[in-house]
């Protein structure tokens, strides 16, 4: 008999232990534990992103708005303080030296001598002094004018001005008292007390009033100096560190856009695309508004400014020539020193407007030249024995007179220095222009780029959230 063995049966798959996983399969808590930290890398990543992306951006608007107020400071400093005050000593300068030919020219007044030939007949009225006079009354109003435009500024040097100019007054009033009082003066001879009072009021003016008006205008010059180097030095440095800042802004706009492309599949963000315009086009218009305003500055002075500046001092030397030619002529014992200090300001005035190349400079060249030829003209007749010819030739209006080359050449002279006084105003103008409204566009546009940052991580987080 026989019998059958049943078969094996299979081992049983082992029992794990609790809390182990089965093989192949996934411990649930470290599933339930792998996505928050999953999470948490490009949570972190985007929120630093965003942060970096809106420092930058706030670091820009500060630099911005700090850079273009403090430019259009220092601009008006230049062209609404210092530059003023400069031009007024300037017009203080060049009104007492005129004065001070005006009171020459008083010297020169009278009838001519008697004719030997004809001793019966009536003289005749060479000049009367009475133009000399309403041009000095006019030399003291803008001396004035410019004294109370420099008081605020500058009050002791104003008030040592005042007090040196009441003793000028004193002399040159005792100087037009002896004039004046002379009963039918001839020409050419006035009475001693009047040239003496005059030489007195002269070298107070030549030794103590004028080199004080002088050091005040040289203080003002520097100080344009330097305050054109700040504003144009200040316009370029901030719109290098704009320009330092909008590029780094830029790139990281840029990293990030790629970022979010390699990482989270997203081919363009728009709102990242839009800020990083905003920047590029804050860049590109403050750095040339800053830019452009520091040309202008510098084209301020250099073109406007400065050749004023020396036109004034040509002035200046002009009527210092103007004034020791009238008194040659009355003043024959000190002609030979006169004529000496008359030649050294027509050279400083020759070496003044050689500077200036423009054809209107040009011009006024040659109407100077005009004047030292009718200035010779004069001497000639003068060195003659002939006064009332010398005085006819010196205050006389025809075209070959001392008088009538002498206004012609100031004529062109202060149209010219008109000229380079617009040129000022207008490159000021273009300077303030430049930064006008700068501030307000710069906040603008850098306050739209940091939303559009917010706007353009916001979407990114809440898919982690």
């Amino acid at each position: 008999m026989s019998a059958t063995l049943p078969a094996p049966s299979a081992p049983s798959a082992p029992i794990p232990p609790a809390g182990a996983a089965a093989p192949g399969g996934t411990d649930p808590a470290a599933a339930r534990g792998r996505g928050p930290r999953r999470a948490a890398g490009p949570v972190f990543r985007l929120r630093a992103q965003a942060a970096a992306a809106l420092l930058l951006l706030a670091a820009l608007l500060v630099t911005a708005l700090l850079g273009f107020a403090d430019t259009a400071a220092r601009v008006h400093q230049l062209t609404d303080v210092s530059e003023p005050r400069a031009a007024a000593a300037g017009r203080l300068y060049q009104a007492l030296a005129d004065l001070d030919a005006q009171r020459a020219k008083s010297l020169v007044m009278g009838y001519s001598a008697a004719d030997p030939a004809n001793p019966t007949a009536a003289p005749v009225l060479v000049d009367d002094g009475v133009l000399a006079g309403l041009t000095a009354q006019a030399d003291q109003r803008d001396a004035a004018a410019a004294l109370s435009q420099l008081a605020a500024a500058e009050p002791q040097q104003v008030q040592s001005l005042l007090d040196t100019l009441n003793l000028y007054d004193a002399w040159t009033g005792t100087e037009e008292y002896f004039v004046s009082s002379q009963a039918n003066p001839v020409v050419g001879h006035p009475v001693p007390g009047a040239v003496d009072n005059y030489a007195q009021a002269d070298a107070l003016l030549q030794t103590k009033l004028l080199p004080d008006v002088a050091a005040l205008r040289d203080d003002a010059d520097r100080q344009v100096s330097a305050d054109r180097g700040d504003a144009h030095d200040a316009a370029l440095a901030y719109a290098a560190a704009l320009g330092v800042l909008a590029v780094a802004s830029g790139l990281v706009l840029l990293w990030w856009q790629r970022d979010l492309t390699i990482r989270h599949n997203r081919v363009l963000s728009l709102p990242l695309v839009v800020a990083t315009a905003c920047v590029a086009a804050l860049l590109i218009g403050a750095a040339s508004a800053l830019a452009g305003a520091a040309g202008e500055v510098d084209s301020a002075v250099s073109t406007g400014y400065t050749p004023y500046a020396r036109l004034s001092q040509a002035s200046v030397a002009a009527a210092d020539a103007e004034a020791r030619q009238s008194r040659w002529v009355v003043d024959t014992d000190y002609r030979p020193a006169l004529a000496s200090d008359f030649q050294t300001d027509a050279g400083r005035v020759k070496e003044l407007l050689a500077q200036d190349h423009s054809p209107a400079a040009a011009v006024v060249r040659q109407r100077f030249d005009a004047y030292l030829g009718s200035d010779t003209g004069l001497r000639q007749v003068a060195d003659g024995g002939d006064v009332n010819g010398a005085a006819l030739r010196l205050t006389g209006v025809g075209r070959d007179d001392v008088a009538f080359t002498y206004y012609d050449f100031s004529v062109h002279l202060g149209a010219l220095a008109a000229t380079d006084a617009a040129a000022f105003s207008a490159h000021a103008g273009a300077a303030s222009d430049d930064l006008s409204g700068w501030t307000g566009i710069s906040a603008a546009v850098c306050a739209v780029a940091m939303l559009l940052v917010l706007g353009g991580v916001r979407p990114r987080l809440r898919e982690y959230s």
